[in-house]
């Protein structure tokens, strides 16, 4: 997956550094690595209810909303102590050495949500969503006369 791949291991890189020049600041932080892989769990779990979805099969839709719902608040409040807390930090105690570092870490790692393959992919996607939801407006139509 793709925060797997690229985004958590580029953040952690900042994390470990931050750790370095301002030991406290990535205490209040917390475990940056834990709550990613706790994020990484639940988009699996989001993934795998929506295979669900997908593949027919009855179940309860509550469960689905729950999944989804426990994802988005999550990742919510992840992404907002990142940009309060954590981002600021490293902005604060980072020296151009270490960025430096990361970047030369990193250097060569072509971000995937910005190449061709990707946007092929995407595309496909969203036609099969369009198409879904053409087939879904019809059969509402359709039961809408039948009434």
């Amino acid at each position: 997956m793709y925060t797997e791949v690229y985004h958590h291991p580029q953040e952690d890189l900042v994390y470990a550094k931050l750790k370095n020049r301002d030991p406290a600041a990535a205490k209040r932080i917390g475990n940056l690595a834990r709550e990613h892989r706790k994020g990484v769990n639940r988009l699996r779990k989001v993934a795998e209810a929506i295979a669900f979805v997908l593949s027919g099969r009855e179940g309860l839709r509550q469960n689905v909303d729950t999944v989804v719902g426990e994802f988005i608040e999550h990742e919510r409040r992840h992404m907002m102590m990142e940009d309060q807390e954590f981002f600021p930090a490293a902005l604060k105690a980072l020296k151009p050495i270490d960025w430096g570092d990361i970047a030369s870490a990193v250097d060569g790692q072509r971000d995937p949500l910005f190449s061709n393959a990707t946007e092929d992919h995407f595309g496909r996607v969203r036609e099969y969503i369009l198409q879904l939801e053409e087939e879904a407006e019809a059969e509402r139509s359709k039961r809408s006369l039948s009434h």
